[in-house]
């Protein structure tokens, strides 16, 4: 992953990609947030494409580490980065408030 040396565009458009999911339970507007979610997706096959044209396979590579973060469980990442900041936390409800 850090092999990768992700620049700041290419981080901005995963965390579209993680925060625009579609599959979070009791959201409303599934396809709204589907769409967003593919809209960030393909601006990063954009960006990866124009900036990083000697390296065809980036956008895979980007993708399989992101299919890896999403594999760790999400009370895993709430305990690691914001227990210690704000306390016990649950991920989905913290996602559907924001």
């Amino acid at each position: 992953c850090w092999s990768l040396d992700i620049g700041t565009k290419e981080y901005a458009y995963l965390k579209g990609t993680v925060l625009f999911n579609p599959d979070l339970p009791g959201l409303q507007c599934v396809q709204y947030i589907q769409g967003l979610q593919r809209e960030a997706q393909q601006a990063l096959n954009e960006h990866v494409t124009l900036i990083h044209q000697g390296d065809q396979a980036r956008f895979a590579k980007l993708n399989v580490v992101l299919s890896l973060l999403r594999s760790i469980n999400a009370n895993v990442i709430a305990e690691l980065f914001f227990r210690p900041i704000i306390g016990t936390v649950n991920m989905d409800d913290m996602l559907l408030e924001m």
